[in-house]
């Protein structure tokens, strides 16, 4: 072997562990974030951006629902929904794509009937 290939595969071989390495860290602090963010009395249904740093949500707490307003500079409860008026929404609850979608379709059909 050439006296010039060896440092080069060294350098590749710690290349590619930096990166499987950096692989590890990213899904640890994923599964951190996820255990963080997960609480048993307040959950976010639904979200909708509406600019760079306003939305809409809507939140479960408790047994209520409300509609927040959330912004950069403040977030205030705009309404207290009814049960009734969330509509469940059986693709959101999957998004492992298990769901195939055509019973989503047909599910989401037969519901508007």
């Amino acid at each position: 072997m050439d006296a010039a290939v060896i440092p080069l595969l060294l350098a590749l071989v710690a290349v590619g562990a930096v990166l499987y390495l950096s692989y590890l860290f990213s899904r640890y602090l994923a599964v951190g974030a996820a255990k963080m963010n997960k609480s048993r009395n307040i959950k976010v249904i639904d979200r909708v951006v509406l600019g760079q740093d306003r939305m809409l949500l809507i939140t479960k707490i408790g047994e209520k629902h409300y509609l927040i307003g959330s912004s950069s500079h403040s977030i205030q409860i705009l309404a207290e929904l009814d049960s009734k008026d969330i509509v469940d929404v059986p693709y959101l609850e999957n998004i492992s794509g298990n769901i195939p979608f055509k019973d989503t379709l047909k599910g989401m059909l037969a519901k508007n009937k």
